[in-house]
């Protein structure tokens, strides 16, 4: 066997050659980080990828380990040099392979999981976690809100209405984040388990009865998404949300406030939900329900009424709690993210 530090590994004259170039962008990074997680996974399992030297002795498990190594090694190096090339003008070299694009949900919703569990964040120690929304309703009416949570039992979380009226609610000790039919404090979603298996049978306990159980879950899945969730939570958010059928990839978008994003969406008959994702940290920016079928009109009534009288659909109702009837197609509520993430101090 020849020396592993004289191997040519292929793609590597071409990055030499390439020289310093543009940072490729970050949905080609990602797509380039999850074919190489892809190969691992193909490899390991002996069902094709990354080619696998069997193991017939204690030297030959030697072999197989290089083998592995160099054969992702030039794996990561034909990615990056389809990464590079992109940026590169007229008469570059370019690989005979692009890299993989995000053809469908779930490809992208695991390449965002990959970001999202590889971050660093620590917001274990913040005192306060913060959202700044506008949310429109089915009628039109606009509310903008911010909402400041507290993490600790001495401090004071806030409700505050921006929009049409100022206003703010302050309440002692921590904060609780709506969470399905659920309100979590901080500590508790730091509990939630970080397994895919584990947490999907988790968020189905925090779902509404009686509904769309994917759909349920979907919804379950962006409310945890502007919570002071971990970074491992995010990632296996992310996977559940991958492994939902009928989950769709709509593609390039732009969200209310003209911020770029991709969106994906999912739908039981009666509503469409769609969320409109940073794809180069996960960020959730916005979220719309549309009507998929014509909606009825819900009258106004400050009680709480069973879903049977809303036609099985909770979104879009106003302040004194009605809502107009909608066409299919109709915008049944918006909400637009702002800000979300830690803060220092109760002025947010």
């Amino acid at each position: 066997m020849s020396d592993p530090e004289s191997v040519h590994i292929p793609g590597w004259d071409q990055l030499v050659a390439a020289g310093r170039v543009p940072a490729a962008k970050p949905e080609v990074l990602a797509a380039a980080r999850l074919a190489v997680s892809e190969a691992i996974r193909y490899d390991t399992s002996g069902t094709g990828g990354a080619r696998v030297v069997p193991v017939t002795s204690a030297s030959s498990g030697r072999r197989r380990s290089w083998t592995l190594r160099l054969a992702l090694t030039g794996m990561v190096a034909a990615a990056a040099v389809a990464a590079v090339t992109i940026v590169q003008p007229a008469g570059s070299v370019r690989t005979s392979r692009p890299p993989v694009a995000a053809a469908n949900a779930a490809t992208f919703l695991r390449s965002v999981a990959y970001e999202q569990s590889a971050r660093t964040d620590d917001w274990g120690s913040a005192p306060y976690w913060t959202i700044t929304s506008t949310r429109v309703a089915a009628d039109g009416s606009r509310v903008g809100r911010q909402e400041l949570l507290a993490h600790y039992a001495g401090n004071t979380s806030h409700l505050r209405v921006t929009s049409p009226v100022h206003e703010d609610k302050a309440a002692p000790g921590p904060g609780r984040f709506s969470i399905g039919t659920r309100r979590l404090t901080w500590d508790q979603l730091d509990k939630l388990p970080t397994d895919k298996a584990a947490l999907r049978t988790q968020l189905v306990s925090y779902a509404n009865p009686g509904q769309d159980q994917s759909v349920e879950i979907f919804t379950v899945v962006g409310d945890l998404l502007d919570s002071p969730a971990s970074p491992g939570l995010r990632g296996a958010l992310y996977q559940v949300a991958a492994d939902l059928p009928g989950v769709r990839l709509v593609g390039k978008v732009t969200d209310s406030t003209g911020r770029p994003g991709t969106a994906v969406e999912l739908g039981d008959g009666k509503i469409t939900v769609r969320y409109v994702v940073d794809p180069a940290d996960g960020q959730l920016l916005e979220t719309v329900v549309t009507a998929a079928q014509d909606l009825p009109a819900v009258p106004e009534a400050k009680a709480p009424r069973p879903l049977s009288v809303l036609d099985g659909v909770t979104q879009g109702l106003n302040a004194p709690g009605g809502r107009p009837a909608l066409r299919a197609g109709a915008v049944v509520e918006l909400t637009t993210f702002l800000t979300v993430g830690p803060a220092r101090t109760a002025n947010g």
